[in-house]
Formats: C-alpha cells, structure tokens, sequence
C-alpha cells in the first residue's frame, strides 16, 4: 500500500484528486493540506512514502516545502502536480529532487501512474511537457533571466490582460508589489512592451494562442 499526503490550495480541485486516489485499491490517502506550514506539519506527523504537492501554495511554495522535506530525511517523495508549463520549472523541480512533475491539466489520466512510478523508484514527466523539459537549455535558477514562480503567475495574469489592480485582486498582493513584480520581470527578459510579454508567455507555455 501506498501511503501519500495531497497538498493544494484549491479545495475543490483537490477533493476531486482525493475521490480519485481513494478508488485505487494501491493507495492510502494519509492526509490533506491547503498550505505549505500545514503540508509540513502533515509530513512529519504520517511519514508518507509520497507528497503530491502544488508548486503555488500559501506559506511557502511547493520548492521550499520540498526543501523542508528532504532536510527532515524520512525518505519521503514528492511529485508537484502544477498548472506551470513553463519546461524550466520542471527542470528546476527535478534538479531540486522532485521525482514527479504532473500538470493539472492532465491530473486525473497521469497522476495514478505517476505515483505508481515514482514508487517504483522512477521518475515521472507528464508527456506534453516531457519534450520541452528535454530541450530546455542548462540554466541555473539564480540567472539573472530566470523568474521567480511568483513573477511567472504574473507574468501570466498580465499576458492574459489583466491590469495591475485586477492582478492585485487575483493574487491578494498591493498593486505597488505588483508594480515593483512588472518592472523586474521587465528587466530580467530584457522585454519592456506588453505585447512582447505576451509572445514571451505563449512561448514557455504560461499561456495558449
């Protein structure tokens, strides 16, 4: 039997992800959480052989919750389950010693697998973003040109042509550190129109033609 804690903000998202583990006769649910401190705290408490985590978490995202994770060494796995298609993401989730990386998109066809492989001691890409993870170019996460996942959501909302009040109300932040977001991920891309933004966004992924 295979023990896993489901970490994800969105409560209805992550009940239907519950149903659909819990009809496997392989896995045992050991808990659920909706923050990264709670996430820990769960961890800690039920020792699961596997974490399925959101990368976009309140408290701390799902990179520092991983961190936390590998420094309590229970031999605990995690596999992020994420909407970011962004390939240097993935690869940055992988190079951090996540063994699994599932989209939300295909959750509910992959995840089953993913936790089975994983088990195993594989690994585990969800096979639309597999290619690009492939191809991605060595890049280390402190670049200058890497964002943050925070400016990644961002980026996303502006592209999608929100203004900088309605990213302020998406995101529960002050439009100033949606300002300050804007103007680093400006100077981080070397990218200073919008338009040029959203050709960006499409390109890693962060949103569709």
């Amino acid at each position: 039997m295979i023990r896993v804690i489901v970490a994800d903000d969105h409560v209805i998202f992550r009940q239907g992800l519950l149903i659909l583990l819990q009809s496997s006769e392989n896995i045992n649910v050991a808990g659920e959480s909706g923050a990264g401190p709670e996430t820990i705290h769960l961890i800690a408490q039920e020792k699961p052989d596997i974490a399925i985590l959101d990368i976009s978490m309140p408290g701390f995202d799902g990179f520092e919750t991983l961190e936390r994770i590998q420094s309590m060494d229970i031999g605990t796995k995690v596999i992020f389950l994420t909407m970011h298609k962004d390939s240097l993401i993935a690869k940055r989730a992988l190079q951090s010693g996540a063994s699994g990386y599932v989209l939300k998109d295909n959750a509910f066809e992959d995840l089953l697998y993913a936790i089975t492989t994983v088990s195993s001691g594989g690994k585990f890409i969800s096979p639309s973003v597999l290619g690009s993870v492939i191809n991605a170019p060595l890049q280390e996460d402190k670049s200058s040109r890497v964002l943050t996942i925070r400016e990644r959501e961002v980026l996303k909302l502006i592209a999608s042509g929100l203004k900088n009040k309605q990213i302020a109300q998406e995101l529960f932040i002050s439009i100033k550190t949606v300002e300050t977001h804007r103007a680093n991920i400006m100077q981080k891309l070397d990218i200073h129109t919008t338009a040029s933004l959203v050709q960006y966004a499409i390109s890693i992924g962060l949103l569709e033609k």
